[in-house]
């Protein structure tokens, strides 16, 4: 077995050693990239688990830990990762929020808020392609259902969980299949797990070990097929994830209806983090109640750190909730303590970090680098294809520091 997997390494590898060698000089000009997000995929699963074709993507490209914005939670980070902006400067603050200045409320699972446009700031790196000529396919990336400043990629889908992911996988290659003037040079997807068993399974269990691995053959499946492709010396690839995700235990839970009256808030969005909008009167008490509540951090909107990039805009809560990692919070009057899976903590700890792996002509070969922030995403994309970016929060030299 070993030696199997050694030789599928190596012709991996001599595949894009000939793309490299072989590419045309203006390479840039008949470039793809092709992006596949794996929700909840923490940073050290590939050494938990048997991932062979993830190896052998490290071999041949780079590899690094890529850090969430805060919160750590899915949507806020695709679309942190689709614009380069962090959550506080796009506007889409968290899994759930009230937008003080649409007077509505944000949720994931609401269509109509997901599919507003209002709720989303920033230029998604789609739009970016678009505007300049580039056409995009996008499958479940979040804000692509929208019509942000009036635009979509050419290609883009509803999201829904019963398409395979196979089936996910053999649309992408379809479109890179289809005739050069209706080809997207840009696709971007998406699949929800390991974050769904992760979730409900606990991330060191063995029912998420084993949906890491299903991932792994998902990803063998769509390279062989992808290597059947006459453009695929062209194709820039990466695999990532949004965010890590930590255990929290039945014993450090809180529930802060123990310890605040509900009726002073305005509005509520508890779990990791928990935003308080609390009635402005009560803010001062709320803040020195929870204080001294156990295994929390609290900040008023104007305090909390500047290591998380987040305080400034106008949705963000009078009051947030920060839970240690291992715990869980609740504002219930009826609740009861579980062990789970959680993810939304303090986006530098070591299990929320998320994975990143990419190869192709324009990336450097076999190196392991250092953490990097996920809102370089943005502009990373750009240099691959040539684009004029739209302000973001990336960084040059973290970006330069993948490429050849």
């Amino acid at each position: 077995m070993k030696n199997i997997i050694i030789f599928v390494c190596l012709a991996f590898c001599a595949i894009f050693h000939f793309s490299c060698a072989n590419s045309p000089k203006n390479a840039k000009a008949d470039r793809y990239v092709v992006v596949l997000s794996l929700d909840g995929f923490r940073s050290d699963y590939p050494e938990m688990a048997h991932t062979p074709t993830l190896d052998s993507l490290a071999r041949v490209g780079v590899r690094a830990d890529f850090r969430p914005c805060f919160p750590s939670v899915t949507f806020s980070n695709h679309y942190a990762m689709a614009t380069g902006l962090h959550p506080d400067h796009h506007g889409l603050i968290n899994n759930y929020f009230y937008a003080e200045d649409l007077d509505k409320i944000y949720t994931i699972g609401n269509r109509e808020a997901v599919s507003n446009p209002d709720f989303y700031g920033g230029e998604p790196i789609w739009n970016t392609a678009e505007r300049q000529g580039v056409k995009a396919a996008n499958f479940y990336w979040v804000g692509s259902e929208t019509p942000v400043n009036g635009r979509q990629p050419s290609i883009w889908k509803p999201f829904a969980s019963s398409v395979s992911f196979r089936n996910r996988a053999d649309s992408v290659l379809a479109w890179l299949r289809l005739p050069l003037e209706e080809r997207p040079r840009l696709l971007m997807w998406y699949i929800e797990e390991p974050d769904a068993i992760g979730h409900s399974a606990t991330p060191d269990s063995s029912a998420t070990i084993r949906m890491v691995e299903e991932l792994d053959q998902l990803l063998n499946y769509f390279f062989t097929e992808a290597r059947q492709l006459d453009i695929f010396d062209r194709i820039d690839f990466m695999v990532l994830s949004d965010h890590g995700m930590g255990t929290y235990y039945p014993e450090n839970y809180v529930n802060l209806n123990d310890y605040l009256p509900r009726d002073s808030f305005d509005y509520v969005f508890d779990g990791v983090p928990t935003l308080l909008y609390t009635k402005e009167s009560y803010r001062e008490t709320a803040y020195e109640i929870l204080q001294h509540v156990p295994n929390i951090e609290v900040y008023k909107k104007e305090e909390i750190p500047a290591k998380y990039h987040y305080g400034t805009h106008p949705r963000i809560s009078n009051l947030v909730v920060i839970p240690k990692i291992g715990t869980y919070v609740q504002f219930r009057a009826n609740s009861s303590p579980r062990l789970g899976g959680a993810h939304g903590y303090d986006n530098y700890v070591p299990t929320m970090q998320a994975i990143f792996y990419a190869a192709g002509p324009s990336f450097k070969s076999g190196e392991r680098l250092p953490a990097i922030a996920n809102v370089n995403l943005y502009l990373l994309i750009c240099k691959l294809l040539d684009l004029q970016p739209a302000p973001n929060d990336g960084t040059e030299e973290e970006v330069a520091g993948l490429l050849k």
